[in-house]
């Protein structure tokens, strides 16, 4: 009797952890990283004009649909960084709205693999009198590993690239000319790439 107790038991508890694993349907995840890349360019002097390489972080909203481990998904990123320009250099915050999703590429095991993307928005904002913000469209593309912990929280490293679109050779932060070297800052090329790592932990409700 007490074997079959046992293996009853044990039933039921893996019985109860599946329905509560088919009760998590929206994550959040917030989470950390370092972003690098992006250049412009100076219109007057043609000299390039890198985005700093600095930290961002952010938070990701997901919603499970379908049967399979799927998610929707918003995600904001935000970098704060700056540019050097002929004056000195130009405070700006770079920042990420995407909608999209992830898809597992193996969904098993104690590391998981995913797939993640989206597209939307990227705004800059240059901090200084007379400097206006930029949004542009953007898409972006991850691959990412998923560490369980339980049910309801996992941690989560993630590489992500972003393209956004510009108009080449046409100022970023100016919509008049008002003059100072900010206003020569203009997009180098017809994109901007960038990429970030990052680090987060995934709640489950």
């Amino acid at each position: 009797m007490s074997r079959k107790t046992a293996c009853l038991t044990i039933c039921l508890l893996l019985a109860s952890t599946t329905a509560v694993a088919e009760q998590t349907t929206v994550q959040v995840v917030p989470f950390a990283g370092f972003r690098m890349g992006g250049a412009l360019e100076d219109s007057e002097t043609g000299v390039s004009r890198d985005i700093e390489e600095s930290g961002s972080f952010g938070l990701a909203l997901e919603l499970r649909y379908g049967q399979e481990n799927r998610w929707w998904q918003l995600w904001y990123s935000r970098q704060d960084t700056e540019i050097k320009t002929a004056d000195g250099a130009l405070d700006l915050g770079v920042e990420y709205l995407h909608l999209g999703g992830t898809a597992p590429i193996n969904d098993e095991g104690r590391v998981q693999t995913y797939v993640s993307g989206g597209i939307g928005a990227t705004r800059f904002s240059p901090k200084g009198t007379g400097l206006d913000d930029a949004v542009k469209f953007s898409g972006s593309l991850g691959l990412g590993l998923l560490v369980p912990v339980s049910e309801r929280v996992a941690f989560r490293f993630e590489a992500r690239g972003y393209l956004t679109l510009t108009d080449s050779d046409t100022a970023i932060f100016c919509t008049s000319d008002i003059g100072g070297s900010a206003c020569r800052i203009v997009a180098s090329g017809s994109t901007i790439f960038q990429a970030e790592l990052s680090a987060g932990v995934v709640f489950g409700f």
